[in-house]
């Protein structure tokens, strides 16, 4: 799918100075505390931070709009029984969050966005292929083509990885909500697709470790790739 002739296609080369980073992994793995933390630390030379899809319930911006209106069914992956429909969606949020950073990135200033174009392609793509790795992968190439055609990737993207039954404790420990044995197949898949663009697309992706990180070298990590 390739946008109408005549658009403006946004994938070209950026011409730009300011870099476009996304800090991107399972939930529970410790992105917004390391993030947040890290941004602090940095103080005036810290990226403008674009807020994860979690930050922007009720918000009135657009993409703030779309994402409280899919949060409505309650389900943890947003699914209210559209799923092209709902899929489309998520990737204009994508779209309206890099219209968001285009003044700053024009001005010179790093722009860091919670969750970016990959998350969208992966879970996305378990969801339409839950019991094949194999598909799930390929039709997630698919939606990152997609989004693509529209927006640049990022130029830089963190991929904060853990010990996925971990991580999924401490969301459930976090939201008061045990996950039912269909989200937790879906997690270990969406970890599957995640390391796969990880080793695909080596010069983007930096990968984060958190079982082999101490607490305090994670987030000097952090702090060190943000800035």
């Amino acid at each position: 799918m390739k946008p109408p002739r005549g658009s403006r296609n946004l994938c070209s080369p950026p011409d730009r100075p300011g870099h476009l980073l996304a800090i991107e992994g399972l939930s529970g793995t410790g992105k917004t505390f390391l993030t947040t933390h890290a941004i602090a630390r940095l103080g005036p030379r810290a990226p403008h931070v674009l807020d994860d899809f979690s930050q922007r319930l009720g918000r009135s911006d657009l993409g703030s709009r779309i994402i409280t209106e899919l949060a409505a069914s309650g389900d943890r992956f947003l699914r209210g029984g559209l799923p092209a429909s709902e899929t489309l969606l998520l990737l204009a949020v994508q779209m309206h969050a890099y219209e968001v950073a285009q003044p700053h990135l024009h001005r010179g200033h790093d722009v860091l966005e919670g969750r970016s174009v990959h998350a969208v392609a992966v879970y996305q793509a378990v969801l339409r292929h839950p019991d094949d790795p194999n598909q799930a992968l390929g039709h997630a190439r698919m939606l990152i083509e997609l989004a693509a055609a529209w927006r640049p990737l990022p130029d830089r993207v963190l991929l904060i990885t853990d010990d996925v039954p971990a991580a999924l404790a401490r969301v459930e420990a976090r939201d008061g909500r045990t996950h039912t044995r269909e989200e937790l197949r879906l997690h270990h898949l969406a970890d599957q697709l995640y390391t796969s663009f990880a080793a695909e697309d080596q010069a983007r992706f930096h990968i984060l470790d958190r079982r082999t990180t101490q607490p305090a070298r994670a987030l000097d990590e952090v702090t060190r790739w943000c800035g």
